[in-house]
């Protein structure tokens, strides 16, 4: 078997989105793996993250990270203050991807289902694109 191909999903603090998409990845991806961590350190994963991956019969990592390395595929999210300059990578051959997705920290159940969808949509069609 060859080497695992990873993907890193980027946040800001690595307590929502990227926790989300981390999760939702690594349930439905067979050849790759995925791990998420975010430009500045956070204390914990947001409670209501932790609620609707429960939910979904999915698990969150229990410790968030800060982004120190770059995975050969990146995908950032990018909404409401997102600060570009700290996600562009110095290695350019990393192929690093936005995704328009709000943060919904601090919001209601309705905005982390929606959340939680569109992140589910969009990792769906990657893993279209890099599984086959």
């Amino acid at each position: 078997m060859g080497e695992v191909k990873k993907v890193l999903f980027v946040c800001i603090r690595n307590t929502a989105r990227s926790i989300i998409a981390e999760a939702i990845f690594n349930s439905l991806a067979k050849k790759w793996k995925a791990e998420s961590a975010g430009i500045e350190r956070a204390e914990r994963i947001d409670e209501k993250v932790r609620e609707i991956l429960e939910r979904k019969g999915l698990k969150a990592k229990e410790k968030t990270k800060d982004s120190g390395r770059h995975e050969p595929r990146r995908i950032q999210f990018d909404r409401h203050g997102m600060r570009r300059e700290l996600y562009n990578p110095t290695n350019s051959k990393k192929r690093v991807v936005s995704w328009n997705v709000e943060d919904p920290v601090g919001k209601g159940d309705e905005v982390y289902e929606k959340v939680f969808n569109s992140i589910s949509e969009n990792i769906k069609t990657l893993l279209k694109e890099i599984e086959g």
